[in-house]
């Protein structure tokens, strides 16, 4: 007997997994700002170490 499993819908790239609050979000601008990208983004990144098994990485990009 063979069962069919849904495909997975995934979008890579158009999540908005995360939430900042409004001063978060002005701080980021005026950071950006500071660094000449006013079109840049906020770059977030989880890597394998650290006490927890986890790193949070996060920088300023010109992009997303």
């Amino acid at each position: 007997m063979t069962t069919e499993s849904p495909p997975l819908n995934y979008k890579i790239g158009n999540e908005r997994l995360i939430s900042v609050t409004e001063k978060a979000a002005q701080k980021l601008a005026s950071l950006l700002e500071e660094k000449g990208q006013p079109n840049g983004a906020l770059r977030l990144k989880v890597v394998g170490g650290g006490c927890s098994g986890l790193q949070y990485v996060m920088d300023l990009v010109e992009g997303p």
